[in-house]
């Protein structure tokens, strides 16, 4: 499959032999498409046995409403040797803008992600894109089409194909066609489009095998000869870059594989879908395999595809599948398709975000024959994060796993229990004690690791990583560490403000009592360490400021813990009477930045230290995640007005803790301190005196001051005022990536969560009923 937008619908079912003819040489351009793409992918080996798997994806768009603009190209490649993968993605400015339109444009995306993207991208393209020096040269007659040194397809004389292109080493193939082209799909090669008219239907047809050879310059300079197997396809239709979409829009996905079996069929097979890019929610669209017999006749049938296994790449937090079972009834074929690397992630914005493919083995049989082979397993997800704080909670999914290691659901998991509890080792310890310490310590915090909260936190984890250009495969137990951080701080939280639900459940002392929940959040914390042992360590006095850092942050944590707990009420009752604020305000502030901001800047520091981030990268990283935590606490405490929701779920009735909970026990919040400023005397006493009733009626005639005073308002600019001086302290200090837009869409949610609120003009407090 080329990495083109490859939308589908329902085709209907056929099985008819076809002869595979095009009007003109497989490969020759169309240049009244607005959309083509050449894509081939190949098995070689050199005479020393070594293997080399590749993939090559030429693009070109044309802008159908002028003709006579310069079309753009596009470039991506995959190839895997003895050195390892390489990826490279490579456009020209023309391409770049039309990427760029595409995505800014799509109103399906998450405003704050798509405003964030157009930020980024009006500086040039986002790593590792990157643009091409030196136009593509390109014939519109015969495939002849060069990205200079990078790689080049033409079609020669004798209808064969010579293919050079370069990563680590530099590739020199002729191909020759063993069979004909066919039509993918259907006997007209017709993929139809997403939008009603059809106007962005794809026309497909592929060459199912061709014998490879040639050489291989590798880095040393030495040279080897190479034979194996490639295939060959080809897409035109409609530009795809030109559509825009509302919001709800379904993303059009697809999982493929491209198999040739050793007793002389090939097939490529599609599972085609759509999915919400909020939700994740999908719904098949059709399967189909396109079948070609060793004698080159050509059949269509109905496919069964079930993925088996799958890998969830933490940079982006797509899912792919990397083991699947495919059937065809008709052919008699069951087999199971394998990828050699689970990793094959390709992270590019031609595709919208990412795609992923990887080589792979089949085998399975043919009615009773054994059968095996060789193919390339691709998938093109949903790329449009269509709810920045949906997309954020794949993560809880990550650090669920990676918390396993210490909190197992499994109470006979005695490695998790003894590295939880440092009993490792000891005796002493029966099947009934391991069981009774299983309940007492891991369950306690099992019960919230079982029920995704926001989950972004674990998030900045692997973002920072990304920001610097790290790769956050090998860190991903610092997702755990980070959630784990976090959830023992909500047990103690919800014990000493003595809230009796917690995203929605009973909090965790109501469960399993105050005593015990005290012990299990406390120990929450002490599980840095076994989770650190199982990351790359860095240079020793690396190792020891991370952990220096973590324990002055848990520190610094308890400490405005301590002042929440403390309360401002003497600052509060001055500045009622006063009407001066800013010392109210101050104390608020400081209580939140060392509360919540601490312990995020904290997960921030120390992929920060783990990516090797210079000092001015790390206290600008630092600077901007303490405001994103600040901000967050900030617009948390708006949100407490609503039971912790969103506007839509607060109208739908949906809540995760009581409204009003924090003015219900009279505690002196952010917004309380704003409109301490904003109200005159009498409503400031009016305020005070309602926080005293600590009763569901004095939270809602709170609510309804707070309202009516803009203190709403004020919280949210002064958290967006926050986050922004950080960010334009750290933005020029980071190449650019998507990761850096991501981030900064981050700053964006923390600080504007409840916009949604306050943009209704609401005027009534909501009911302060318990859930």
């Amino acid at each position: 499959m080329a990495t083109s937008s490859r939308p589908g619908a329902q085709v209907p079912a056929q099985a008819a032999h076809h002869d595979a003819t095009v009007s003109t040489p497989f490969g020759s351009p169309h240049p009244s498409a607005g959309a083509e793409a050449w894509y081939l992918n190949g098995h070689l080996r050199d005479e020393d046995g070594d293997t080399y798997t590749w993939m090559i994806s030429m693009l070109r768009h044309h802008d159908v409403r002028d003709n006579d603009a310069t079309p753009g190209y596009a470039l991506v490649s995959v190839c895997s040797g003895p050195k390892g993968v390489s990826h490279g993605a490579w456009l020209t400015p023309t391409m770049h803008h039309a990427v760029r339109d595409a995505l800014t444009g799509d109103t399906a995306q998450d405003p704050r992600v798509r405003e964030a993207l157009a930020q980024a991208l009006a500086e040039g393209p986002l790593l590792p894109d990157r643009l091409l020096a030196d136009p593509v040269a390109a014939s519109s007659e015969t495939l002849d089409i060069s990205f200079g040194d990078l790689a080049a397809l033409r079609r020669e004389e004798d209808g064969s194909y010579r293919l050079s292109f370069r990563d680590r080493d530099r590739f020199e193939l002729a191909l020759t066609p063993a069979k004909s082209a066919a039509p993918q799909f259907d006997a007209q090669g017709r993929h139809p489009g997403r939008l009603p008219t059809d106007a962005d239907a794809m026309t497909s047809y592929f060459v199912p095998r061709l014998h490879a050879h040639g050489t291989v310059r590798r880095e040393d300079g030495s040279q080897g000869r190479l034979e194996g197997h490639a295939w060959f396809e080809q897409d035109w239709g409609a530009t795809y870059y030109d559509v825009q979409r509302a919001p709800g829009t379904p993303d059009h996905t697809w999982e493929w594989a491209g198999i040739q079996l050793a007793c002389g069929w090939e097939i490529s097979c599609i599972h085609s879908r759509t999915t919400d890019p909020a939700t994740g929610a999908t719904g098949l669209e059709f399967t189909r395999a396109t079948a070609v017999d060793p004698d080159g006749n050509i059949s269509y049938h109905d496919l069964t595809w079930r993925p088996l296994t799958h890998w969830t790449s933490l940079a982006t937090l797509n899912t792919y599948p990397t083991t699947v079972h495919v059937s065809v009834p008709d052919l008699g074929l069951d087999a199971e398709i394998t990828a050699t690397t689970a990793q094959g992630e390709v992270r590019t914005l031609v595709v919208g975000r990412a795609m992923w493919e990887s080589p792979a083995a089949v085998h399975g049989t043919m009615g009773t024959t054994p059968v095996s082979g060789t193919a390339f397993l691709q998938t093109l997800p949903t790329n449009t994060i269509g709810d920045i704080e949906h997309y954020m909670r794949r993560t809880h999914d990550i650090a669920g796993a990676e918390a396993a290691a210490l909190y197992s659901p499994d109470p006979a998991d005695d490695a998790a229990l003894g590295l939880l509890t440092g009993t490792s080792g000891l005796t002493g310890l029966d099947a009934g004690a391991r069981a009774r310490l299983h309940r007492a310590v891991a369950a306690p915090l099992l019960h919230l690791l079982d029920n995704p909260g926001r989950s972004w936190r674990p998030y900045v984890a692997a973002a920072v990583l990304c920001l610097l250009d790290a790769d956050p495969e090998p860190y991903r137990p610092l997702t755990a560490v980070t959630e784990l951080l976090h959830l023992s701080a909500l047990v103690i939280d919800d014990i000493q403000d003595d809230s009796p639900t917690r995203r929605g459940r009973p909090s965790v002392h109501e469960v399993f009592g105050t005593a015990p929940a005290i012990t299990a959040g406390t120990l929450g914390y002490y599980t840095f360490d076994a989770l650190m042992q199982r990351v790359p360590q860095a240079a020793p006095e690396t190792m020891l400021r991370i952990y220096r850092l973590y324990l002055r942050d848990l520190r610094a944590a308890h400490a405005g813990q301590a002042l929440d707990i403390a309360g401002h009420h003497a600052a509060f009752d001055a500045a009622v009477t006063s009407g001066d604020a800013r010392p109210l305000l101050d104390e608020v502030r400081t209580a939140h930045r060392l509360k919540t901001g601490m312990l995020v800047r904290s997960t921030a520091e120390v992929s920060a230290l783990l990516s090797g981030a210079d000092e001015r990268q790390l206290e600008a990283i630092c600077r901007y995640f303490e405001a994103v935590g600040t901000a967050y606490q900030i617009t948390d405490d708006v949100a407490d007005l609503y039971g912790l929701v969103t506007a839509q779920e607060h109208q739908q009735g949906i809540t995760t803790r009581s409204p009003a909970e924090d003015l219900r026990n009279g505690e002196v919040t952010y917004p309380v301190a704003h409109a301490v400023g904003l109200l005159d005397t009498t409503d400031r006493h009016h305020l005070r005196d309602a926080l005293r009733q600590h009763s569901d009626t004095g939270a809602r005639a709170a609510s309804g001051l707070l309202v009516r005073s803009g203190a709403l308002e004020a919280c949210m600019t002064e958290a967006r005022s926050l986050v922004d001086e950080a960010w334009d302290n750290l933005a020029p200090l980071l190449p650019p990536t998507p990761h850096k837009a991501m981030v900064r869409a981050l700053g964006w949610y923390a600080a504007q969560r409840e916009t949604d609120h306050i943009s209704s003009g609401a005027d009534e407090a909501p009911t302060a009923t318990r859930t």
